[in-house]
């Protein structure tokens, strides 16, 4: 699931948002990133600490209409193995003909650095 997650944002030109954190991920980093999003959005759908993903169902969202859902998961890309996030953003469209249907999902960049920001808090050490 996290390759297609990963190819589905990467084939359109979009790249996750980075979460470093200093000095590597805490033991304890999967239940305090599995916190944080609970926190943010909610319940979970997908928790798998093996692979270290963490992705929310679709949640409906007013501003702007539609849908969002967020993921959290281990960057492969990423220099010291650190955290990406990824929120995608969903919305019913109504074609000229034929029913309404959902838009593709889009990054929602700003809810990306908000929940990144938020997640980097929970996951460095105390200064």
């Amino acid at each position: 699931m996290l390759a297609l997650l990963l190819v589905a944002c990467r084939s359109g030109g979009y790249a996750p948002c980075p979460v470093e954190v200093r000095g590597g991920l805490p033991a304890d980093a999967f239940a305090r990133a599995r916190a944080v999003l609970q926190q943010q959005y909610g319940r979970l759908a997908v928790v798998d600490e093996a692979s270290f993903l963490l992705q929310t169902p679709w949640v409906a969202v007013e501003d702007p209409p539609g849908e969002r859902r967020a993921s959290v998961f281990r960057d492969p890309q990423a220099p010291d193995d650190d955290l990406a996030v990824v929120v995608e953003l969903r919305w019913v469209s109504v074609p000229a003909f034929g029913l309404p249907d959902w838009s593709p999902p889009r990054g929602d960049a700003a809810a990306e650095r908000e929940l990144a920001a938020v997640l980097r808090e929970a996951l460095n050490p105390a200064r």
